[in-house]
């Protein structure tokens, strides 16, 4: 083994034609969402002036994980996974070109907002899982931490490049433009994983259709976290008080923008592009990490909930832009510092049969954290004002950090790190 490689085993995946066409089809949508993200939220508070009815724009991109997580896990398990991400790409393109076609046409009423966002995200709900179970299949397990940083890369990248040219999009061009460069960055996406050569056998069962089949593939991904893997439960049981706090944060960030900060729809996108700016330094310290320091990364986590429990609070304190952006950095940084190491061990520990299984059933748990911290601190926002609700977000990283800190010490989480490098 090099020393190169053994620096920085990540950055060589990037070169290679299947994880390097992956890893450009996953930016070039990430910056396209990016852009769709800011958009819609900014015409759902425009529309109502409320954080509350902001909030259920996320709400409506979350419901459809939280509530077809398992099922679509039992089938992607038995489905080849490149065909379902093309797929699934090109009717996630139809949807959001349908939003500016029907805004141009002034039909876009805040209801027809939540409604095709709801379909958007039935459709979008197959995409996260059908990724998460590719990669491993690209990788070595020793790469697989580094690769999962640079796939969080993608959303840093998007996050960071595409909330600025939609804020300054929107001002200058309006809404339906920007989200038509978003329906053709899921279609750059298709044909980038069209020519990626995914090394996937063939399903060795049927994709079960009867309803006692797909019980007892439902019971055996159920049986493995509760009986074999208690350790994944657990992790998946913090990573979801984190994403109360953390997912609330980001919807959030408009009224904050519109009525702390006095800023307009450019002005919000720049912040978020601090915020994206924080994400790349997290994700890009991750890709470095070696194998040998997998252990270490579970402190990188715990540290990135304090910072986020101690930035977000101070955030209500400034009313100088330049302090805000400053702060956005870091925030940005304490959120994308904690992600990568959950799903890796997660990935890591789960046999390939039952991977999609087990990742759905993770992302079904942390979207209905989402969900429930996106209502209860948008109501905490309207109801006691944005101050109190990011002291409240704090707390809950805090108490996320305290949670971590006290999982690691259990025996199996140990064990979990000790074997994340050992092939499924």
């Amino acid at each position: 083994m090099t020393a190169g490689r053994r620096a920085a085993p990540a950055f060589r995946l990037l070169v290679t034609r299947d994880f390097g066409l992956l890893w450009l089809g996953e930016t070039i949508s990430q910056i396209g969402d990016s852009l769709n993200r800011v958009a819609l939220l900014w015409f759902a508070y425009e529309t109502s002036r409320s954080t509350l009815r902001m909030s259920l724009v996320g709400v409506m991109q979350t419901l459809p994980a939280l509530l077809l997580g398992p099922l679509i896990g039992v089938y992607l398990d038995r489905l080849r996974k490149k065909p379902a991400l093309v797929a699934v790409s090109l009717v996630r393109a139809i949807v959001v070109s349908a939003v500016p076609v029907l805004h141009a046409a002034h039909l876009l009423s805040l209801n027809l907002l939540y409604l095709l966002v709801l379909v958007l995200s039935v459709v979008g709900s197959v995409a996260g899982p059908a990724l998460a179970t590719a990669v491993p299949l690209l990788v070595t397990p020793a790469e697989l931490t580094g690769a999962n940083g640079l796939i969080a890369a993608t959303a840093t990248i998007g996050v960071l490049l595409g909330p600025g040219v939609a804020g300054v999009g929107i001002a200058w061009l309006g809404i339906s433009r920007v989200l038509y460069v978003d329906a053709a960055s899921f279609v750059v996406f298709a044909v980038c994983v069209a020519f990626i050569r995914l090394p996937e056998r063939a399903p060795a069962e049927p994709v079960p259709l009867h309803p006692r089949a797909l019980a007892g593939d439902l019971r055996a991904g159920l049986v493995f976290l509760a009986r074999q893997q208690v350790g994944i439960l657990l992790l998946t049981l913090v990573a979801g008080l984190q994403n109360i706090g953390a997912s609330a944060f980001v919807f959030m960030l408009p009224a904050f923008v519109r009525r702390e900060v006095e800023g307009g729809s450019v002005w919000l996108g720049l912040l978020w592009s601090a915020f994206g700016l924080g994400m790349l330094l997290a994700s890009t310290s991750l890709a470095m990490v070696r194998r040998a320091s997998v252990s270490r990364l579970l402190w990188i986590a715990l540290a990135s909930l304090v910072v986020g429990g101690v930035a977000i609070p101070a955030l209500s304190l400034v009313k100088v832009k330049l302090a805000a952006a400053i702060l956005m950095v870091v925030i940005g940084w304490s959120a994308a510092a904690f992600s990568p190491v959950v799903i890796s061990l997660v990935q890591g520990c789960t046999p390939v049969d039952l991977r999609a299984r087990v990742l759905t059933a993770f992302n079904s748990a942390n979207m209905a954290a989402v969900t429930v911290g996106m209502l209860a601190f948008g109501w905490a926002a309207d109801r006691l004002g944005e101050d109190l609700a990011l002291r409240g977000i704090g707390g809950v990283l805090l108490l996320t950090a305290l949670a971590l800190g006290a999982l690691m010490r259990v025996q199996v989480t140990r064990r979990m790190v000790e074997n994340l490098a050992v092939e499924p």
